[in-house]
Order: C-alpha cells, then sequence, then structure tokens
C-alpha cells in the first residue's frame, strides 16, 4: 500500500517537476534573447548617432557653417549611458561618446588658423586711393565714377580681397567662442563619466593619441583625468 502511494506521489509531481525545468530554460533563453536584442539596438543606435556625428562634421568642414559643430555636440550629447542595463553597453557607450567628443574638439581645433589676431580687424569699407582720377563731370570720388579702367579693377579687387578677408575674420572669431562653449560642454562630461581610474586614465590617453593633435588641448585633457 506504502509503495502504491509513493509511486502515485512520484507520477503526480514529475510532470510538475519536468514543468518547472521547462519553465526555467525557457526564461533562461528569454533572458539571453532580450540581453542579445538589447545590446544589438545600444550598438545600432551608438553606430547612428556616429553617422550623424560625422555627417554634421563633414558640412562644417565643406561650409564653414558654426551651427553644424554645435548640431554635433547635441548628437553627441543625445548618447545615454547611465540608462544602459548593461554594463558591457555603458563600456561601450561611454568609449563612443568620449571618442565623438575628442572627434568634434580636433575637428575645431584644425579649422583653427594659428596666425589669427583679433586685434586686426578688416576695414569696413574699401576706401578710394587718394587722386584717383574719376570721369569728366564727376565730382565726387565714386567707385562708378573712376575713369581708369585699370584704376577701377584695383579697386573691385581690393573690395573682393577685404570681403574674403572679413569671413575668414569672422569666421576665426565667431570659431574661437563655439570653441569656449563645446569646450565646456565636452569637459563636463569627461569629468563626470568616472575616468579617473587607472583604466578609466588608460582609456583617455588612447583616445587622446588617436583624436587629438593640438597639443596644448591634449594636455587640457589629460588634466581633467588626473587621479586625485
Amino acid at each position: 500500500m506504502i509503495v502504491m502511494k509513493k509511486i502515485r506521489y512520484f507520477n503526480c509531481v514529475r510532470p510538475a517537476l519536468l514543468w518547472l525545468t521547462m519553465l526555467s530554460i525557457w526564461v533562461s533563453i528569454s533572458a539571453d534573447k532580450g540581453e542579445t536584442k538589447g545590446k544589438k539596438k545600444a550598438t545600432m543606435s551608438i553606430e547612428n548617432t556616429s553617422k550623424q556625428v560625422d555627417g554634421h562634421l563633414d558640412a562644417f568642414r565643406k561650409t564653414g557653417e558654426l551651427t553644424e559643430l554645435r548640431n554635433a555636440a547635441n548628437q553627441i550629447d543625445s548618447i545615454q549611458i547611465l540608462g544602459t542595463k548593461s554594463f558591457q553597453n555603458r563600456q561601450t557607450a561611454r568609449a563612443a561618446k568620449l571618442s565623438l567628443w575628442l572627434k568634434l574638439l580636433n575637428t575645431m581645433d584644425s579649422a583653427k588658423d594659428p596666425k589669427f589676431d583679433p586685434e586686426d580687424v578688416p576695414a569696413a569699407r574699401v576706401i578710394l586711393p587718394s587722386g584717383t582720377r574719376m570721369k569728366p563731370g564727376v565730382m565726387l570720388e565714386t567707385p562708378e565714377g573712376i575713369a581708369d579702367p585699370a584704376d577701377r579693377r584695383k579697386y573691385d579687387e581690393a573690395v573682393q580681397a577685404n570681403s574674403e578677408r572679413t569671413k575668414r575674420y569672422l569666421l576665426q572669431k565667431e570659431l574661437r567662442q563655439m570653441d569656449a562653449e563645446l569646450t565646456l560642454r565636452a569637459d563636463a562630461y569627461i569629468t563626470g563619466a568616472h575616468l579617473r581610474s587607472p583604466q578609466g586614465v588608460k582609456e583617455m590617453n588612447a583616445a587622446i593619441a588617436v583624436s587629438v593633435q593640438n597639443e596644448d588641448r591634449a594636455a587640457h585633457l589629460r588634466s581633467l583625468v588626473v587621479p586625485r
């Protein structure tokens, strides 16, 4: 009788154990799939952001439009790190964000003219050389009244040169203003990204070696992660 009860007991328990085992396997597989899907999604998001940043930087190099730099910075800031679930994804996001910030900073540095002098302001307008001969009947000295075609050609060339110089001056001046703004944003990320650990310093130095050409910039960036 006791043997029969044991047999019935095991016959009842065995399906339950089997069901629990299968449920455990299913949960494990689902978790693995979810983690893999999360990694792929995070990787794709970073890749897309990197492409967008590269697009803005290329546009700046071609057009000199400073808004492209700010657009690139906004894209970089959109990369989320703390909200990323897995440690590996956080590491990937942190490295990608650092690399993109350094690429942006290096792009700005490369566009700077080392000979730029903010005190050397271009003329607001080009004045006709004193004594320029005017056409008969023209009382005022104006470009339209220049008698000699060669003199008029020289004046037009001077106006064109001054216009191009003014554009370069404004670009260099505004570029340095943009540099100050975006450097503060990059510094804020770097100082808050917990890069002062030996591993963090190693990552920083490796990223600088790859992306930063300006020695002053490199020295400044290294100072941000010096262990305290």
